[in-house]
């Protein structure tokens, strides 16, 4: 009686993983085209796709481009915006490296001499 309660449980379970794996992996792939236009220049498009996908999962990282994307754009208030919304979701936010090769939001600064 036990292990049927227990296979049946485990169905169940995975039967409603399923769908919720597919929406996570929809949204990585959205994640990464708005990551691609973004390090393409084209910051509308970014902001587009980023904007959606904080929809369905609100992400720091997404609203730091959405932020830098806007602020290129010249929509300086939007770009606040984003960045007050990254810093809610997660005060202590860095995107954790300081190559500027893999980070392109951090801006090359001359050595001090």
């Amino acid at each position: 009686m036990f292990m049927k309660k227990a296979v049946l449980m485990l169905c169940i379970f995975f039967v409603l993983l399923v769908p919720f794996t597919a929406v996570l992996a929809s949204s990585d792939t959205e994640y990464e085209r708005a990551l691609k236009f973004y390090n393409s220049g084209k910051y509308r498009e970014a902001v587009n796709l980023f904007n959606d996908y904080v929809q369905k999962r609100p992400d720091p990282s997404a609203y730091y481009y959405m932020g830098y994307a806007s602020y290129k754009l010249g929509k300086y208030g939007e770009a606040t915006e984003y960045f007050q919304q990254a810093f809610l979701i997660d005060p202590s936010f860095t995107l954790g490296t300081d190559n500027p090769a893999e980070n392109p939001l951090r801006e090359k600064r001359p050595k001090a001499p």
